[in-house]
């Protein structure tokens, strides 16, 4: 009951998240200095699951992911992204982790010039839903591993459910084996009971033999 509640409040929990990753435009500090960009915070995920989430979510653009020397901020090379532009594009990347989640910032270079809204407001949108992607993604590789965690507790309590209904199943047996013991002795004990019946009488009609026999020699005797 308590794994089943804990599942409960883990997928209520990420399902108001998902709600709430919402991705917004920012202007930051980046390897081609101040540039426009698209942020969103995902809650309660690791690097590894941003990090794959993103390479499950732009490996359609076929671009290449390179790091940028000497910073924390990587980028997806030459990436074809129609519904943006008609050439190949660079997503410039950054990843910080921020309590017990991660803060991610895209910026889509088109070649001397970064989207933005004011550029293309249909193409910054589109490019807002990538973002958005990549992070409802990265919640789902999290919930994926809960609940991987959660089936692999759920199995071992099924395990351990049939280890003990074969105990009982052995137990069972071994009582029954037990109760047709007693019977076996009961009547034993019942054919026991009828055999000192007779013999007692038996023993009885032999005693008063001997007893004639002593009571004819006695005779003799006088």
């Amino acid at each position: 009951m308590k794994n089943k509640i804990l599942l409960l409040v883990l997928i209520t929990s990420f399902l108001g998240y998902a709600q709430n990753l919402v991705p917004v435009a920012v202007s930051q500090n980046m390897s081609k200095g101040m540039q426009p960009g698209i942020e969103i915070y995902i809650p309660n995920i690791s690097d590894d699951h941003l990090e794959d989430a993103i390479k499950d979510i732009t490996k359609p653009y076929k671009g290449k992911c390179k790091k940028v020397k000497r910073t924390d901020e990587t980028f997806i090379d030459d990436a074809l992204i129609s519904e943006i532009s008609a050439n190949t594009i660079d997503i410039h990347q950054f990843m910080r982790k921020e309590g017990d989640g991660y803060k991610y910032t895209a910026f889509f270079n088109l070649g001397g010039i970064f989207l933005d809204s004011a550029y293309s407001t249909e193409k910054f949108t589109y490019a807002m839903s990538i973002v958005k992607r990549i992070a409802l993604r990265a919640s789902e590789l999290k919930m994926n591993e809960i609940l991987k965690d959660e089936n692999k507790i759920l199995e071992n309590l099924e395990d351990d459910k049939k280890d003990l209904l074969k105990e009982n199943e052995r137990e069972a047996k071994d009582i029954q084996k037990a109760k047709d013991l007693v019977a076996k002795k009961e009547s034993a004990i019942q054919e026991n009971l009828k055999m000192l019946e007779t013999k007692t009488s038996e023993i009885e009609t032999q005693r008063q033999k001997v007893i004639e026999l002593q009571n004819q020699k006695a005779q003799f005797i006088q």
